[in-house]
């Protein structure tokens, strides 16, 4: 009886240990929470829900490598533990999101538009250089030159990225086109990023942009669920728009990624509702796919074209090609 009686209490402060565990780690104390599991696993070294509180919690920590391992193993015992499947989702999402922070690149593109019609082709080219400040920051600066009937541009911009947590990232910008024929005179922006589950994050933008025939304020709520380990993902956002006089109008876009190594992207998708690229609210349907291919481990080739179609005014092809290269 004392025997069972030793073997009952020994079971009982395990279990504790491994609650203490979950408690920490939902507090948002990661280090006790690893710390205790690595007690509970010395002695439970199969215990696959163990083994996905501890991938979390050294997730939490910045320790990819052993996230990555712990959630992998649970997989191999157990391969439809969703819970396992989604932390080794998030782990993908955060080395490309770190990667993104430690490097940043310069992107040339040129952009050619056929609007039919009789009218000239729009012309575009663009710079844009993103660069890393500190561990947690990101300033994008970039001009784009635009020509369109018969009246060029110059537009000028900056916007800056803040990793405020784990989970949230925030963003403001700001653009200026001197002496503007059709672009924008001046914009400003802010928006951010919330993961709300491992592999689910929710966005929200908003600008105001001044146009030479009116300002126009856009509302860009969207949800991004990353799937196959953050290989893939699919994106649903809503476009507002309200302009001067005008009634606010809605529209939504649908797109779909593949992500099958850090330098390779594909993408397809369309959009439905307001188009604001001239300061005129105008009703547009529009599909699109492009990509991105490495060329060299520093170089890239970046790539897409679109078909839009308006309910007033003339349709629209346009076909898209730049060069990235990492720094």
């Amino acid at each position: 009886m004392l025997f069972v009686a030793l073997t009952n209490a020994s079971a009982f402060a395990q279990d504790s240990l491994y609650d203490r565990a979950v408690t920490a780690r939902l507090a948002d104390d990661p280090a006790l929470a690893a710390s205790l599991l690595e007690d509970w696993l010395a002695e439970h070294p199969d215990d696959v829900d163990a083994l996905v509180q501890y991938g979390y919690a050294l997730l939490a920590l910045g320790r990819l490598e052993e996230a990555e391992f712990a959630f992998q193993k649970v997989l191999r015992k157990a391969p439809e533990y969703a819970d396992a499947a989604q932390g080794l989702a998030l782990v993908a999402e955060r080395r490309e999101t770190e990667q993104a922070v430690r490097s940043g690149f310069i992107l040339v593109e040129g952009a050619l538009s056929n609007t039919g019609g009789g009218q000239d082709d729009w012309q575009e080219l663009g710079v844009l250089a993103s660069l890393p400040v500190g561990t947690r920051t990101t300033l994008d600066l970039g001009g784009t030159w635009h020509r369109r009937f018969g009246a060029e541009d110059v537009e000028l911009g900056g916007r800056a990225t803040y990793r405020a947590t784990e989970n949230l990232w925030l963003r403001a910008g700001a653009s200026v086109t001197p002496n503007a024929d059709f672009r924008p005179a001046t914009g400003i922006s802010t928006g951010f990023d919330f993961r709300i589950a491992p592999s689910t994050v929710a966005s929200l933008d908003s600008s105001w942009q001044s146009y030479p025939v009116q300002d126009v304020w856009t509302v860009r709520p969207g949800i991004t669920q990353y799937f196959g380990g953050g290989r893939f993902a699919a994106s649903l956002h809503s476009h507002i728009v309200a302009a001067a006089g005008e009634d606010v109008q809605i529209g939504g876009a649908l797109r779909a990624d593949y992500l099958p190594t850090a330098s390779t992207r594909l993408f397809i998708g369309t959009a439905t509702g307001p188009d604001t690229d001239l300061g005129v609210v105008r009703d547009t349907t529009s599909i699109f796919a492009g990509g991105e291919l490495p060329l060299t481990q520093d170089l890239s080739l970046t790539g897409s074209v679109a078909q839009e179609w308006r309910e007033n005014g003339f349709d629209r092809t346009e076909g898209r090609i730049g060069v990235k290269l990492s720094l």
